[in-house]
């Protein structure tokens, strides 16, 4: 049943990559072995809406949680600073994932590629 559980977890993370047509080193947000492992569809639907309100957000370090009604799962997205990088408008965001007690945070860098359409392009420093 376990391995069923990963699986289910692993399609979940595939969703959200996806979703942002993000590169293998994604799974950093926790998706792999982290609290997001255990998260079902509608904790990442949860988490994507702030990571989408994040993006667009103009204030920098507004913290922006989640958490689902019916899982423990929960978490928070920070918008940070907006960047140029390799001639790309980008954000970066402070994301935090926790399932009950287990919790993973990063900072991942997001570009529109194209314009009008955020791509995660990686994890970034702190």
């Amino acid at each position: 049943m376990m391995a069923g559980h990963r699986l289910l977890a692993a399609w979940c993370a595939a969703a959200l990559v996806a979703a942002f047509v993000a590169p293998a080193h994604a799974l950093q947000f926790g998706l792999k072995d982290g609290p997001a492992a255990k998260f079902n569809d509608a904790d990442f639907a949860l988490m994507k809406v702030q990571v989408e309100a994040a993006l667009k957000s103009t204030k920098e370090g507004e913290v922006l949680d989640w958490k689902s009604k019916k899982t423990p799962a929960s978490g928070s997205v920070v918008p940070l600073n907006k960047l140029t990088w390799n001639g790309l408008q980008c954000r970066r965001l402070r994301i935090t994932n926790a399932y009950g007690d287990e919790n993973a945070r990063g900072v991942y860098k997001f570009c529109q590629k194209p314009v009008g359409q955020w791509k995660l392009v990686g994890p970034d420093s702190e």
